[in-house]
């Protein structure tokens, strides 16, 4: 399958588009085997000097990463820097959507919290919950919060699975402390082509380095 978000800062003076991803996700017996998510950073607005283009491939239990924050610079050649543990994605991750409704502890949550209308459901989890259920979230956020809210809007398709994830939460005690009282951070998640497959495979080993001197 594959996912879309967007993800924007809301303050007073309106909504400004800080970061999209796309991500292909590869599914196999035991839950997501491989993932391949790109980030593009706006060029434009007050966050623009803060964030770069960042792409992350996962395959198992080892990731590659290219671009992105604090980038260590490879030899010649070797654009790609192997992680050897799971960080599907990136140092963004901390930045964008942190809820992945394609986990099936984190959707039955989302599910029996949200106030139901139709296809659509309403309600709040707590970082602090979501960290205890969501291998995502543990890889996205910095720390373990607690009892901060995260507001969401999950809508589901005819075939019953996740076609669209809305989360808000405050930016205090996030975003490297650049939020002020009453701002907030938006992500919008659009899931598409459930049951499609896809082959992801690790960076030609040419283009890899490890990081060390």
């Amino acid at each position: 399958m594959t996912f879309t978000d967007i993800t924007s800062y809301v303050q007073l003076s309106g909504k400004t588009t800080v970061m999209s991803r796309r991500g292909r996700l590869q599914y196999g017996k035991s839950g997501l085997a491989a993932s391949d998510v790109s980030v593009k950073a706006a060029k434009e607005g007050g966050m623009s000097s803060v964030f770069v283009d960042e792409r992350v491939i996962t395959v198992g239990k080892v990731s590659y990463r290219k671009g992105g924050l604090f980038a260590e610079r490879g030899p010649e050649g070797k654009p790609w820097l192997k992680i050897n543990k799971w960080l599907p994605v990136g140092l963004s991750g901390a930045f964008s959507q942190p809820v992945h409704a394609t986990e099936p502890a984190t959707l039955k949550a989302l599910i029996s919290a949200g106030k139901r209308s139709g296809r659509t459901y309403k309600g709040t989890v707590t970082f602090g919950q979501l960290w205890k259920i969501s291998p995502w979230a543990r890889a996205s956020l910095v720390r373990k919060e607690s009892d901060e809210l995260i507001h969401y809007t999950l809508t589901l398709g005819s075939d019953d699975l996740p076609s669209k994830l809305v989360t808000t939460y405050l930016t205090e005690g996030h975003w490297l402390g650049r939020g002020t009282a009453g701002d907030e951070i938006h992500n919008e998640t659009v899931y598409k082509g459930w049951g499609g497959r896809h082959t992801i495979t690790p960076p030609p080993s040419s283009q890899v380095h490890t990081g060390k001197k």
